[in-house]
Parts: structure tokens; sequence; C-alpha cells
């Protein structure tokens, strides 16, 4: 009798025993599974926006901006907090400026980001996400950091290298953080780059005017397509520069904007989508040219070849555009879309 109450003691405290690890997996289950549900916001707007120029899978070379691994890598130390780093990421995403760099060497690559007015929550999911996760790590970036590594200027204390494809919170500023960001006359770019893109847009929209005064829209079409480029041309030819119209959805295929420029289009649709100021990208290549790029933005006028079809596109329109344009994608937008951007490539004075 008494062996028996001991193994029936010894029981329940073995069963209390297992029914209190599996409270314990169950709570450990909903706390991942509640972290997952509030990380979900940033993940989001990561994987569709931010990797447009960030990608995570990209070959180093075909690279357009630093991967978020090495964002990460130089903003988070140790010590950091999440309200720190969402701090830091809040005010440089939407004032990005030459003096408030982290990543000269990325800087001096790239060029500085386009100006993203995301507001204050959706920067706190990012930074969120960014924090909390072990984001994906390219291939190429270990072997990136140990070269940098051996030029010798690591100075970060570092935390942590991640889990497989991806790095946990970490810093290492391996790369010369003294060096300073330097684009002699920004502003004069920046002020040229206004007014050619105003003067082409002026001598286009003009010439497009009388077009459609005398053909109607569908003669415009074909005004369009024969005379468009050598009224661009011309403005360029008069100031010395290359001038290009780029689209994310473009009528003619030779206009389509490249996957870094798709960026540049997002970031300027955000920046109407939020009423923000508008600030025109400006990037420096290969130390000898500049290339300024500035929105493109729909009217009412636009919409009689770039609206809704069967709305604001009349069929004589459509068919003009399927003869001249088997390609065309440049329809569907409303007053006030952005349909692409100036491209203005200056030889670096």
């Amino acid at each position: 009798m008494r062996f028996l109450i001991i193994l029936l003691a010894a029981s329940f405290i073995i069963s209390c025993k297992d029914s209190k690890k599996g409270y314990q997996q169950i709570q450990n289950d909903e706390a991942e599974m509640a972290l997952a549900t509030e990380l979900l916001p940033g993940k989001e707007i990561v994987e569709n926006e931010c990797y447009i120029c960030h990608n995570p899978v990209a070959s180093e070379d075909r690279m357009i901006a630093p991967p978020l691994v090495a964002v990460k890598w130089h903003y988070i130390e140790e010590e950091t907090t999440k309200e720190e780093f969402t701090a830091a990421l809040l005010n440089w995403l939407n004032d990005p400026q030459p003096e408030k760099v982290k990543m000269h060497g990325a800087v001096r690559k790239f060029g500085i980001m386009p100006y993203q007015p995301y507001t204050e929550k959706e920067v706190e999911d990012i930074a969120s996400y960014l924090f909390e996760t072990d984001i994906p790590q390219p291939d190429w970036f270990e072997e990136h950091q140990k070269k940098a590594h051996q030029k010798g200027k690591g100075k970060g204390k570092g935390k942590g290298k991640g889990k497989g494809k991806g790095m946990g919170k970490g810093k290492n500023t391996a790369v010369n953080e003294e060096d300073e960001v330097y684009f002699p006359r920004a502003d004069y770019y920046t002020e040229q780059g206004a007014k050619i893109s105003a003067a082409a847009q002026g001598r286009l929209g003009k010439n497009l005017v009388n077009a459609i005064q005398e053909k109607g829209p569908e003669g415009a079409i074909s005004f369009c397509n024969l005379n468009a480029k050598g009224i661009t041309d011309s403005v360029a030819i008069m100031n010395n520069v290359l001038i290009k119209r780029i689209s994310d959805q473009p009528r003619n295929p030779q206009n389509e904007a490249t996957e870094e420029e798709q960026g540049y289009i997002i970031a300027f649709k955000r920046q109407i989508a939020n009423q923000a100021d508008i600030r025109p990208v400006l990037k420096e290549v290969e130390n000898d040219e500049v290339y300024y790029y500035s929105p493109i933005t729909t009217n009412a006028m636009c919409l009689q070849c770039h609206g809704t079809p069967e709305k604001e596109i009349k069929e004589p329109v459509q068919l003009a555009l399927k003869k001249l344009y088997p390609e065309d994608q440049a329809i569907g937008y409303t007053a006030g879309d952005v349909r692409g951007m100036w491209k203005i490539q200056f030889v670096k004075e």
C-alpha cells in the first residue's frame, strides 16, 4: 500500500512537471506568433518596397543600394535599443542629407537615397522588423565584410553574425567612417535640372496642345510618335545635356525605367501620396557624370491618352495607340499620378 502511494505521488509530480512544460511551450508559441503578427506590417513594406533597391539576392555588381543587413551592421551596436534604432531610421528616411550619412562607402558608390516620406508608424514597423529578425544576407556579403576587415578600419563593437542567411544585431564599421561625402556643386545641378526639365516639359506640352487642337487626340498620338524625341533633344542640345523620359509603365519600350529608376519612381509616388515636398534625385556616376531625376505627373489633358480606356481614352485613340504602340503600358492613370520621370544627364564640370 505504501509503495502504491509513493508511485501515485511520483506520477502526480511528473504529470505536473509535464503539464508545466506543456504550458510553457504554449506560452512560448503564443509569444512567437504575437511577435510575428506584430512584425508583419514592417515585413510587407520591406519586401514590397525596400527590396526593390536593397535586393538581398542580387549579385554584388548588380546592387543598386546596400543590402539591409549592411544597414543593420552600421546602425545597431551591442547597446543600441529598438527605440534608438527607430529614431535614427526616421531621422534618415524622412530627410536624407549628406551631413547625416553613416554609410559613407555606400553613398560614394550608390549616391544618397531618394527622399522617402514614410509616416512615423511605417518607420516604426520597418525598424521593428529589421531589429527583431535575421533578415536575408546576400551570398557575397560575408566575403565582402572580410575584405573590409583586411583594409582595417573596424571600430564597431560588434554583436552576433547572424544565422544562416540572416544577420542579427551587430555593428562593424570596417569602412572609413571619417571620409566625407563630397559632391561638388550639387545645388547647381539641382537648379539646372529643374530649369531644363521645366523647359522640356513646356516645349513638349505646347506642341502637344497644338497637335490636339489641329488633329484631335488620335492625331496627337502620331505627332508624339514622330516628334516628341526631337523636341526634347532640341532642348538637350541647347543646354549641353542628354534628356530622356522614362517610366515604370512605358508606352515606348525604349523608355522603360531600370530597376534602380523604378525605385526612384516609387519614392516620387510616395512623396505625392503623402503630399510631401517633391525632392528630385541627384546622382553622381563614375566621377564624371551627374544624373538628375524629377517626376512627370498627369493632368486632365494627359488622360485623353493615358487615362482609362472607354472612359477618358476614346476608341479612335485606342486604335491609334494599338497601331503605333502595340506594347503600350501607359494607361490607367488618374490626374496627379506619377507617370514617369525626367532623366537629365550632365557631364560633370
